[in-house]
């Protein structure tokens, strides 16, 4: 569960971003997840932004601890994959692709 405030600070850092301004989205976010040790979706939207920025070490690392607080969570996941691509780490690229892969699956049956 996400606190209002948290959540708020995401949507506030992905609009900056979204509107061009990344550094204030990376201390937004670097501020929330030094606070809120447990916002998945912090790290989530500091991973994307940090990939998308080529901080591809911050980027993997804010990937990993958001898979620390959900190693099931599809987003991360996927988004593990895509980092580990673009690092030249085929292996792990792969197995997380591969994890994804199956997450998506039992996304799926969940839903039928």
């Amino acid at each position: 569960h996400m606190s209002d405030e948290v959540t708020k600070r995401v949507q506030d850092a992905i609009f900056a971003f979204s509107i061009g301004d990344d550094d204030q989205a990376e201390k937004i976010l670097k501020q929330v997840v030094a606070e809120e040790k447990s916002s998945i979706e912090a790290y989530r939207a500091l991973s994307e932004i940090s990939l998308s920025l080529g901080k591809l070490d911050q980027a993997e690392e804010s990937c990993r601890n958001a898979l620390l607080i959900d190693p099931d969570d599809l987003t991360a996941v996927v988004s593990l994959a895509r980092i580990l691509v673009k690092k030249g780490d085929k292996e792990g690229a792969e197995s997380a692709s591969a994890k994804a892969r199956l997450l998506g699956w039992k996304e799926e049956l969940a839903e039928e």
